[in-house]
């Protein structure tokens, strides 16, 4: 599906057709949007064209892989399945034409959060996702244009759109170019956040560990801990640590961990400290190299860091 993409953007930057782009900025409230589209002439229409295709058909060529919630080496974009995404279709339905609205009067900038450009072809449809930022005010001065031979002064309420692609959506398949944006645009944090309380729920009923209650409620305050949940959770990881449990306090041992056990054999949760300990023993991601015996955290797959 990723070849088909880029055919697609390929023959839409070689043909340069009419009338083919919508643009859509959006607001997010809560787990909805708040969708609009402002008319726009071919000519402007063509402009975005030139300005998004080329920078975005470079980035096509990067290396894909599966979307991995802590983060992808530099220089790979992520593949998911728009289906696994709720807020996809949610925000596909607030472009409908009853739901979006089309009086720009009604558009506030401090609440947009990203735009959207829309390119329809040969019966085809992308998206193209980009995070929205305002343009700054400026500190002092006057920010103009020329319109009919005369100065006249803008306020501050404008649009800015440009060259960057953060994520382009086709048919089912999703290309996530900028790692954050589908937090930022699709709420995926709300993901992470069920992916760690499957995780903990599995972590009760196993019985390894004491103080569970107060182990979740710091895990679920930070997002980095639930985006490592949430990669273990898809690789179905979990199971691989209570089946070797049993190592579990050598390993605690050789690497000096600051993790006790009680009586009964479980670890002791005691606080925040822990945490990156705990979880990297859940991913199994300690390892000991063979030659210099150093100890370190497999933080990504091909990724090592090494202490």
């Amino acid at each position: 599906m990723t070849r088909e993409i880029v055919e697609f953007f390929q023959a839409v930057n070689k043909d340069c057709p009419d009338n083919i782009v919508h643009i859509y900025f959006s607001e997010k409230r809560g787990n909805k949007y708040r969708t609009f589209n402002p008319q726009m002439s071919n000519e402007l229409q063509k402009k975005i064209l030139e300005l998004l295709l080329p920078p975005l058909l470079e980035l096509l060529q990067l290396p894909i892989v599966h979307y991995n919630p802590v983060g992808v080496l530099d220089e790979e974009n992520e593949l998911i399945i728009s289906t696994q995404v709720d807020s996809v279709e949610t925000f596909k339905n607030s472009l409908k034409s009853d739901t979006c609205y089309t009086d720009m009067s009604l558009i506030k900038m401090s609440n947009i959060s990203f735009y959207c450009v829309e390119i329809s072809y040969n019966n085809k449809s992308a998206y193209l996702f980009r995070q929205f930022a305002k343009m700054s005010r400026l500190r002092k001065g006057i920010l103009g244009q020329l319109v009919n031979n005369t100065l006249a002064e803008l306020d501050n309420n404008f649009l800015g759109i440009d060259d960057r692609t953060d994520m382009v959506l086709m048919d089912d398949t999703l290309i996530i170019i900028n790692h954050i944006s589908l937090e930022r645009v699709f709420n995926y944090r709300d993901k992470f956040q069920e992916m760690t309380n499957l995780a903990i729920g599995r972590i009760v009923v196993e019985g390894k560990m004491t103080n569970v209650e107060q182990f979740s409620e710091d895990c679920l305050k930070d997002v980095r801990i639930m985006k490592r949940f949430t990669e273990l959770m898809s690789k179905d990881s979990l199971p691989l640590f209570f089946d070797n449990y049993d190592r579990v306090p050598q390993i605690v041992d050789a690497l000096n961990l600051n993790i006790k056990f009680d009586k009964e054999g479980r670890m002791v949760y005691e606080d925040k400290s822990q945490l990156y300990h705990i979880v990297h023993l859940f991913s199994d991601s300690y390892f000991k190299s063979l030659i210099a015996e150093r100890v370190g955290v497999i933080e990504l797959e091909g990724k090592i860091n090494a202490d």
